[in-house]
């Protein structure tokens, strides 16, 4: 039987994601490697303490420290499997990188908020770029960030980090919305179709009037009257947005 249920109401000390070789199936699973680690000697987990174990889908269950190893940690099921509810509209974040944490804080944020998908966005007025292998290495520390903030923030599903794309290639999607100064209310926004909300969310001094262009007629919403910082802007709307989904 498979319970509903969030993660983080399990009360657990801490949450972890098994290797991808690891059947969260088992009764028993030894966790090590950078994760035993952390929870050996960072969190310092003591023997017969609580934790989640998740699979990074949503699928998840508690499971008592029952080993400690040299970096390693045994732990035994104690509940059932549990899933953890999908809120309704998604919401999908694609936000140009600052140059400040060129997009690390804002993910670790956005996770946190409990944000779907994550797409850097690259576009004109952005100070940081990437491109062949600075893009590789950008998206693979952005996924571990996304992996952090779901384990410190007892989140059971790791959201999407997509690779850096032009702010054009979002053109036609049909949850697309432009977050700016002057925008709309969020309050006044109807369900977007597909499901799927994409808020595209421009760098200090917003989009170009080419970007802008390329996007189409779609609606534009705005989080008060103030210009926003590029890392503050992200996390404000997603704030607004997650407050208004349904489990």
């Amino acid at each position: 039987m498979t319970v509903s249920g969030w993660a983080a109401a399990a009360g657990a000390r801490a949450l972890v994601f098994p290797a991808a070789d690891a059947s969260t199936d088992n009764s028993r699973l030894r966790i090590d490697g950078a994760d035993g680690h952390h929870l050996q000697r960072v969190r310092r987990i003591e023997l017969h303490e609580t934790i989640v174990v998740a699979d990074a889908r949503g699928g998840w269950y508690t499971a008592e420290v029952v080993g400690l190893g040299d970096g390693a940690v045994d732990v035994e099921r104690t509940g059932p499997n549990h899933v953890e509810p999908v809120n309704a509209p998604t919401i999908t974040i694609a936000f140009a990188p600052a140059k400040s944490d060129h997009g690390t804080e804002v993910v670790h944020q956005l996770v946190e908020l409990g944000v779907d998908r994550v797409i850097p966005t690259l576009m004109q007025r952005s100070v940081v770029r990437w491109d062949g292998s600075r893009a590789a290495k950008a998206h693979d520390r952005l996924r571990r960030i996304a992996r952090e903030a779901a384990m410190q923030s007892h989140r059971a599903r790791i959201p999407i980090v997509e690779a850096p794309i032009s702010v054009a290639s979002l053109a036609g999607h049909p949850g697309l919305v432009v977050a700016e100064r002057g925008g709309r209310p969020i309050a006044e926004l109807a369900e977007p179709r597909g499901g799927e909300r994409v808020v595209v969310i421009g760098p200090e001094g917003g989009l170009a009037p080419e970007e802008r262009s390329a996007l189409g007629e779609i609606a534009t919403i705005g989080i008060g009257g103030h210009v926003l910082r590029s890392v503050t802007a992200p996390v404000a709307v997603a704030a607004v947005l997650a407050a208004r989904r349904r489990s």
